[in-house]
């Protein structure tokens, strides 16, 4: 088996192992299931949306082809997870397989579920082992010793990190040399509706890019931009008020730590001093109809709107710019076009499609 049929042999074996976990009748589907709930902070129904929806165990072959195109060569490569996410682990090791026939997998302590399943599964996958794989659970990262890579020489190691760019910036820090550090810190999502959206349609379909893990992933909505008059965001704001409530009956969100029920407060208060703040079982959607700056919401299905137009998207998205993952658009416009402007390195997708991106490569662009 030739190099680049190796790389995607051990790709196709984690998107395989991945399906047993979708799968609920598979002894790992249950496992999953049975776990995630106390480990992810999800409700049961959160945990069976993240799994039975959000696991990407059917890309295109030209998505596979991207993947592994887009990924770098070493001889092993180290992945650290985070916890915000409890599929991501899935994305992360395949990226991580592709870069590598050894590959070493710190798992989040807190959620710890998904990543332990898949190295699991890859691990008495014969199939992995015959594309050359090897996989292990590592508690701390394995330090790199030697010297320089020589030009046009794969790296000894690549190290992937995944969380606060804090986390990025202390294992960069620390890492041997020789090591390519490829870090994913914190991002979020952008929701921007055009003029042309019915906005009926627009507040249904950034409900379903907002329950998914409750908000927390780096393509999650935090902010919904409206073009147009302040009439227009108003309307917006209460159709999604009454979105999220019915996407919240089907899928309630998991319990809310003090911390954040800290910040869900002073974020009502602040809203409530500077446009409206509507609260329902479970979400919250904050309205500014004539913003200065934006407010950055809880992770905690909380949406904050605006009313906006082309002209004035710069001075607002500046501050935020280098943090936005992904732009999710409907109904055309100029706002639209400005907001990829300020962030082009960010997945660009129709609303309601921003929780579902292709698997072709890390979800976070902004480092390629």
């Amino acid at each position: 088996m030739d190099a680049g049929a190796a790389r995607r042999g051990r790709v196709e074996r984690t998107i395989a192992a991945a399906a047993r976990i979708a799968d609920a009748g598979d002894l790992l589907g249950e496992e999953a299931r049975r776990r995630l709930p106390s480990t992810s902070g999800l409700s049961p129904e959160g945990v069976e949306l993240a799994l039975g929806r959000h696991l990407e165990v059917a890309p295109s072959g030209g998505e596979l082809d991207a993947l592994v195109a887009t990924t770098g060569r070493a001889r092993r490569c180290q992945v650290v997870l985070a916890a915000n996410v409890c599929t991501a682990p899935l994305r992360a090791i395949a990226v991580a397989v592709a870069t590598a026939p050894e590959v070493l997998v710190r798992p989040s302590r807190r959620d710890p579920v998904v990543a332990e399943l898949l190295v699991r599964a890859l691990q008495a996958d014969e199939g992995f082992a015959r594309a050359g794989g090897s996989i292990a659970l590592i508690a701390d990262l394995e330090r790199e010793g030697g010297g320089e890579v020589d030009a046009g020489e794969e790296p000894r190691s690549e190290l992937h990190v995944y969380g606060s760019d804090q986390t990025v910036a202390t294992l960069r820090a620390r890492a041997g040399r020789g090591v390519l550090v490829r870090g994913h810190g914190a991002g979020l999502g952008l929701a921007v509706v055009g003029p042309g959206a019915s906005l009926a349609e627009a507040a249904r379909d950034i409900a379903g890019d907002v329950v998914p893990f409750d908000q927390r992933g780096c393509l999650s909505p935090r902010f919904v931009l409206v073009e147009g008059p302040a009439e227009r965001a108003e309307a917006l704001a209460r159709a999604l008020h009454e979105a999220l409530g019915r996407a919240g009956a089907r899928v309630p969100r998991g319990p809310l730590d003090g911390a954040a029920r800290a910040e869900l407060a002073m974020y009502r208060a602040t809203l409530e001093a500077v446009g409206s703040f509507q609260e329902g079982e479970g979400h919250g959607v904050g309205l500014d109809p004539a913003p200065r700056s934006l407010l950055l919401p809880p992770a905690a299905r909380v949406v904050h709107v605006a009313a906006s137009s082309a002209e004035a998207a710069p001075a607002l998205l500046a501050p935020i710019r280098g943090a936005i993952t992904a732009i999710g658009a409907g109904g055309g416009g100029q706002l639209a076009r400005a907001a990829t402007a300020m962030a082009p390195r960010a997945r660009v997708s129709a609303l309601g499609c921003m929780q579902r991106p292709p698997l072709d490569g890390p979800v976070d662009l902004r480092t390629l």
